[in-house]
């Protein structure tokens, strides 16, 4: 049996068909049944690599266009970058093009790639790199990865834990200026509010736990202490009944 697989797209650049793959099957038995892991990350990694470049050639093409005027934007040259993912690390040409001269820009030439591939690194890559080394060590999160995906050979602790930095300083961006406290006003406009009521006691503690129809004893109150003058405030927790 031979099983080859095609790959159609369609986008507004016209239709493409790719075969990326082809399977043979010429004896039948328990191993041979169904995808093996490394047909798998195979067709995942082709798929991957078809798919991102049919994107990139998408983009590229509503970019070439000067936005003002319309004229078409000189290519400069290219480069080639790499762009990691969980199916592989894909090699894809950056082009370099020269600003358009109805407008005065900064820089004479631009990368539109760059603009789009930011960090060089798929949003699903750096969060299950994160996710898995906030679990495990780097260098078994390094191991998992590339056990069970079709990423490169050259993932490591190192690269884990470079992608884990770079996902904290982002969310620790995200939060802004660190705020001192959270809670307005000063100490004498807090030392100006009412005390708190006093612990319930025991009789109010039975009608609350009618009220509610709990048990009394599944209604715990706890005591802290407020601004250090010994007042208490009275902390329910209800937890259902087992």
């Amino acid at each position: 049996m031979k099983i080859l697989i095609h790959l159609i797209a369609e986008s507004g650049i016209g239709k493409h068909m790719q075969e990326i793959a082809c399977l043979e099957r010429k004896e039948h038995c328990l191993e041979d049944v169904g995808l093996t892991l490394r047909e798998a990350k195979k067709l995942l990694g082709a798929i991957q690599q078809r798919m991102v470049e049919q994107q990139v050639e998408e983009y590229l093409e509503t970019q070439r266009s000067c936005p003002h005027c319309g004229r078409t934007r000189g290519l400069k040259g290219s480069h080639p970058v790499t762009f990691q993912t969980l199916f592989g690390n894909l090699e894809l040409c950056s082009p370099r093009w020269n600003h358009c001269g109805c407008r005065p820009n900064p820089a004479k030439t631009f990368s539109p790639l760059l603009e789009l591939l930011d960090g060089h690194v798929s949003p699903e890559r750096l969060y299950l790199e994160t996710k898995w080394a906030s679990l495990i060590s780097f260098e078994l999160a390094a191991h998992l990865l590339k056990d069970t995906l079709p990423v490169a050979e050259t993932v490591n602790a190192a690269s884990v834990r470079n992608h884990l930095h770079r996902v904290g300083e982002r969310a620790e961006a995200a939060l802004g200026d660190e705020k001192v406290s959270f809670i307005e006003g000063c100490p004498r406009e807090w030392a100006a509010l009412p005390h708190p009521q006093p612990p319930l006691t025991g009789r109010h503690r039975r009608l609350l736990c009618a009220a509610m129809g709990r048990q009394e004893g599944a209604l715990r109150s706890d005591r802290r202490q407020i601004n250090g003058r010994g007042w208490t405030e009275p902390l329910l927790r209800v937890r259902p009944d087992v």
